[in-house]
């Protein structure tokens, strides 16, 4: 098992090492042809000699690739630039504005992934009974409403109606608990709830597949409880498919929390990619995006390291 869990750890390692230089450099190339960061700072008014200066100034006048080399070999030792609008380097704004973004995520993936095993468990062990059901149908809505849309529903009712919760801000730990729970609580689950029930349904689908395997019969015909059955081996290989659509989801709760941090005015890292792509500030979107890409390869290859020891005979199977 060592051995296998070695190699998927060095296998996955050596994939991402191309993907990175893919996304940074796709990037890169793209946002020269949105926009010119030079005359954005230079402004309306500026002449063209103002700006070839500026453009001059700032290396934006050398070819894409040299650029490209050039951030990158800074970015490996750390360096990831200066915003081109923004007092500060790029690390430092992404300091500022990091704290907000982790306790969003953090708080709405840690409440996914307690619900679903919580929910999956007890669906699990009454399938197709009533409560099933009812989970069922509020899957399919819950996974079909954006996450944005969904902040624009709890704020009009639970901060314009009924008048329980902030409509916008944030308060980080250090406000005090109770005020940080108040303010995140619609965020949080306007990013969990799709997450949520794709994360039961996917947790269902592999307990009832485990149900069926060989293994549940001969344990039954060893007599031993279904309750030790259950959570003794069955919850722990269905686990493993769980922990492969946590790990996808990633992706897909960072994208995320750019939209709910814009609907409920929260200053975190969504805001700054936003006003950043709207300035043309290359530094700090290329920064980000090559932050995403690394979080969201460093979530898959945690949870392919987990499912395998989860169920190594059938990762084993599959590689």
């Amino acid at each position: 098992m060592k051995l296998l869990l070695l190699r998927k750890v060095v296998t996955r390692s050596l994939i991402a090492v191309p993907i990175l230089l893919v996304v940074t450099l796709f990037t890169y190339v793209m946002m020269f042809q949105v926009g010119d960061p030079a005359s954005a700072i230079a402004g309306d008014t500026a002449t063209p000699e103002q700006i070839a200066a500026i453009r001059s100034d700032l290396g934006l006048d050398r070819p894409v690739l040299t650029q490209y080399f050039s951030w990158l070999g800074n970015a490996l030792q750390g360096d990831l630039g200066a915003s081109l609008h923004q007092k500060g380097t790029t690390t430092s704004l992404l300091a500022d504005y990091l704290p907000p973004t982790v306790l969003l995520v953090g708080s709405a993936m840690s409440i996914s992934v307690l619900c679903s095993v919580i929910m999956g468990l007890v669906i699990g062990l009454r399938p197709d009974g009533w409560l099933d059901r009812v989970f069922r149908a509020i899957a399919m809505v819950g996974m079909a409403i954006p996450n944005f849309l969904l902040g624009l529903i709890l704020v009009l009712v639970f901060s314009v109606w009924l008048k329980i919760f902030p409509a916008a801000g944030y308060r980080m730990l250090g406000d005090g608990v109770g005020q940080a729970v108040k303010y995140l609580a619609l965020p949080v689950l306007a990013l969990s709830l799709a997450l949520i029930c794709q994360q039961v349904r996917t947790f269902r689908a592999s307990l009832l597949k485990e149900y069926e395997a060989d293994y549940v019969r001969t344990a039954r015909m060893k007599n031993l409880s279904e309750p030790a059955i259950f959570f003794k081996h069955v919850v722990r290989n269905a686990a493993a498919p769980l922990i492969t659509v946590i790990g996808i989801e990633i992706g897909a709760l960072v994208t995320g929390a750019i939209l709910v941090e814009a609907v409920f005015a929260i200053q975190g890292v969504g805001t700054l990619t936003i006003s950043s792509i709207n300035s043309q500030d290359f530094a700090i979107v290329q920064a980000l995006v090559a932050i995403t890409a690394l979080v969201v390869i460093g979530a898959n290859l945690i949870a392919d390291v987990i499912s395998t020891w989860l169920n190594p005979v059938g990762e084993a199977q599959n590689a």
